[in-house]
């Protein structure tokens, strides 16, 4: 019965013999082209000999990622892939994201816990506990965030399978997309010209530009965060079609603080635009006093951060008594709907910068309160006439 073959990555005993003047240590070791090879180092004497042949064979597994086994704790795997995520260059804010989800839930419920002992029923219970206790958006989050970590164990050989893989997808229930109309969107911009027009409750000239930050959402269906990384060189309003590049967003990072990213959400979300002419001349007046590279900068023509955006159109809102279900984001929504009525739900995805026409339906379009005009062709069940279109 022959000698049986070494697991991959792994070497048999260690033999030392005297050479000349030194000595020598050697093992069998299978590569991982399952070729098994005999290697050695020498050293002035066995032990050093050994040693460095120990080393050797250890830094030869490292190389393959054999340094992760089933031993390897979730909190040291998760570290090695949020290294892996930064030096590929992934967006601050997604990493960011990321990091929050591993300390905030995913580590205190399951760093401790070995590889080979991460199962489907224990990743199962977590996320189940998790969407009881945080919520349906951090659950999603945290198994996205798991099954991406187990994956890159599976590459190193540590696990045989992903245990996340066969978790229960976590579903958020859908809400019905709550938007506004037309004649809405009109009363509401007479209002915010008059806001920001106004005074505080000291009596002092409100400094706001509201009107104008909403109109450039209403004209882009832009994200936040794109909106407030616009940059003068980014908008182009000579010639018969001004149109504006959405091409990064603002990002608040830790220990880094509001920088702008030069990368939108997604690839489909870098975009050039064409403005409505209204809007254009919007930007035409700003721009006649302009000090600062941003079209939409701070107070003292910085960077602005999209929480203070927000709060003041919170103070807005609630000065007006408008339901909190309004926020920025529901601009996007009225031009997301307002496009897919009059053009169609591929336009309203393009414009929107979605890389499925289907996210838009889903997230952002407002369902359709009428169905299609079609009552002549059913006339035709009572025995009438098609009914004229004209009609």
């Amino acid at each position: 019965m022959g000698r049986p073959s070494l697991v991959l990555g792994t070497w048999g005993k260690v033999s030392r013999s005297k050479r000349g003047t030194g000595w020598v240590a050697e093992a069998r070791f299978r590569d991982f082209d399952g070729v098994t090879r005999r290697v050695e180092r020498k050293g002035a004497t066995g032990r050093q000999a050994e040693d460095a042949l120990l080393e050797h064979l250890r830094d030869r597994t490292r190389t393959h990622g054999a340094d992760m086994t089933g031993d390897t704790k979730v909190r040291d795997l998760a570290a090695q892939w949020v290294a892996a995520l930064e030096e590929q260059g992934r967006a601050g804010g997604t990493v960011l994201a990321y990091k929050r989800s591993l300390e905030s839930h995913v580590l205190p419920a399951l760093g401790d816990i070995r590889l080979r002992e991460s199962s489907v029923p224990i990743i199962e219970r977590f996320l189940a506990a998790l969407t009881t206790s945080s919520g349906y958006g951090s659950a999603k989050t945290a198994r996205v965030v798991l099954k991406a970590v187990f994956s890159l164990a599976v590459r190193h050989g540590a696990v045989p399978s992903n245990p996340v893989q066969d978790t229960t997808p976590v579903k958020i229930p859908r809400k019905e997309v709550q938007t506004i109309g037309i004649e809405e969107v009109l009363i509401l911009r007479e209002r915010l010209a008059r806001w920001d027009a106004g005074t505080d409750r000291p009596g002092h000239a409100r400094n706001t530009d509201l009107a104008d930050v909403i109109d450039m959402l209403l004209a882009t269906g832009a994200r936040t965060g794109e909106l407030l990384a616009i940059r003068w060189v980014d908008v182009r309003l000579d010639g018969d079609y001004p149109t504006v590049d959405i091409s990064g967003t603002v990002t608040d990072l830790p220990g880094t603080g509001l920088t702008r990213q030069p990368r939108t959400k997604t690839e489909s979300s870098f975009r050039r635009l064409r403005l409505p002419p209204l809007a254009a001349d919007m930007l035409r007046a700003r721009l006649v006093d302009a000090e600062s590279e941003y079209v939409f900068p701070s107070s003292v023509g910085t960077l602005r951060s999209p929480s203070n955006m927000r709060r003041q159109w919170r103070e807005f809102r609630e000065h007006w008594g408008y339901e909190s279900w309004m926020t920025p984001k529901t601009f996007r929504k009225a031009v997301a709907t307002l496009l897919r009525d009059d053009e169609s739900i591929e336009i309203a995805a393009e414009q929107l910068g979605h890389s499925s026409s289907a996210v838009t339906r889903k997230h952002y379009a407002a369902k359709l309160a009428e169905g299609p005009d079609v009552a002549s062709v059913l006339a035709q069940f009572w025995g009438t006439e098609r009914i004229p279109q004209d009609v």
